[in-house]
């Protein structure tokens, strides 16, 4: 069994989540991606190794290749077969998600950084592209942002430092993006994931 670096876990993840629908497929690596990037603001001026995050930012989610149901298990299950895993690696893993309860200081920045990167802008465009591919309205996929966010915001009242990032993301990357986008859907007929990005 090898080390989770990474590099490798990049491109175990990468290969895993072909197995994933396209749509799936490319929310996986957009989450990822936006874990990345909250990580490196949450981890700021700590003594965290964060390239040990960065490597779990991409495979943390590898057991919805099987199930969404208890995914975070499964993740623990097949990483396990393929690499060597400390403890915090499986805490992290075991709790990423807003129920989650980790017990170590990584584990507790990580959970953070899984819900905020929904709220990133490349993730949220790419849920507005994707949920209207899947034949939600524009005003559906506006309440399902919003339900989103106050599930963060009740799991993540115990810090009010991630409560002012989380609303400062939400307001930034979708609250003054979705005025825009409802515009322009009703001028033009319609947004795409272009609009968005502007």
């Amino acid at each position: 069994m090898k080390q989770l670096t990474e590099e490798n876990a990049r491109e175990y993840a990468l290969e895993k989540f072909k197995e994933l629908p396209e749509l799936n497929f490319k929310w996986n690596i957009l989450h990822s991606e936006g874990i990345i990037k909250i990580l490196n603001i949450l981890c700021a001026n700590k003594d965290i190794n964060k390239t040990k995050l960065f490597a779990l930012a991409w495979v943390h989610d590898i057991g919805k290749t099987i199930s969404e149901e208890n995914h975070a298990k499964l993740s623990l299950e097949i990483l396990k077969k393929e690499f060597v895993l400390d403890e915090v690696d499986t805490n992290c893993i075991l709790n990423h998600g807003a129920s989650g309860n980790p017990k170590t200081e990584e584990g507790k920045i990580f959970r953070y950084a899984d819900g905020l990167s929904l709220f990133t802008k490349e993730v949220l465009v790419y849920r507005f592209f994707a949920e209207a591919k899947e034949g939600f309205e524009f005003e559906e996929i506006k309440e399902r942002i919003k339900k989103i966010y106050n599930k963060y915001k009740l799991s993540y009242a115990d810090s009010e430092e991630i409560l002012k990032l989380l609303e400062d993301l939400y307001k930034k990357n979708f609250l003054d993006k979705s005025s825009f986008l409802e515009k322009r859907s009703r001028k033009e007929g319609g947004a795409t994931s272009q609009d968005i990005m502007k």
